[in-house]
């Protein structure tokens, strides 16, 4: 199972540009696979690192507790640009993004529909979506949070805004959605919440 760690900075004021560029650099200079994203509805500027597996992840707990994680300094720095810290989640990545619907171009944004289970209702939730994912092709990267299904996100990358808002037109999405047999989830959910945030970088895993 690969896993992807995500951490969520709200910028101090006037700050934004500059935790952009530091988060950015942070990724680079370690050559980290994953994304920075920004959302300026929020605002924050947010993290989504790729980790191999579960032994990776505790790796990682381990260096934090240690202090020998690499790139310290400039976490730290990062810290000191946010309002109150990071907020840290780790994800499971349950199923991919099928191929036909990657984009053509370099990705600039990242569409995110965000599934809140009704108490009790996180596996049959999961199981919908996977069944819908599996009839549609893929054509979301479904995560959940590690341990839970109270929250379910599908994530898509779009080369354009143009993209973002066909992917947006909810009733063409659905009528288009039911002619190939999908299953509606809504009687599944507490909220459904669809957020649209700028990818600053990108570097696929190897």
């Amino acid at each position: 199972m690969t896993y992807i760690l995500s951490g969520f900075r709200t910028p101090k004021p006037g700050k934004a540009k500059d935790l952009i560029n530091a988060s950015v650099d942070f990724y680079k200079s370690n050559n980290l696979a994953g994304m920075v994203t920004v959302n300026s509805e929020m605002p924050s500027v947010n993290t989504h690192r790729l980790v191999a597996d579960a032994d990776s992840i505790e790796s990682l707990h381990d260096a934090f507790e240690l202090g020998t994680i690499p790139g310290q300094e400039t976490l730290a720095g990062l810290e000191s640009l946010t309002t109150s810290g990071t907020r840290y989640i780790i994800r499971e990545r349950i199923a991919p993004l099928g191929a036909d619907y990657a984009p053509n171009d370099d990705p600039k944004y990242m569409l995110r529909i965000i599934l809140d289970a009704k108490v009790g209702l996180g596996p049959e939730l999961l199981d919908v979506v996977l069944s819908n994912h599996e009839r549609l092709g893929g054509p979301v990267n479904v995560t959940a949070k590690a341990g839970s299904l109270q929250r379910i996100i599908l994530s898509r990358p779009l080369a354009h805004f143009s993209d973002v808002t066909k992917a947006r037109d909810v009733n063409q999405a659905i009528a288009g959605m039911k002619q190939q047999g999908m299953v509606s989830w809504n009687h599944l959910c507490e909220s459904v919440e669809r957020r649209v945030g700028r990818i600053a970088y990108m570097k696929r895993s190897t």
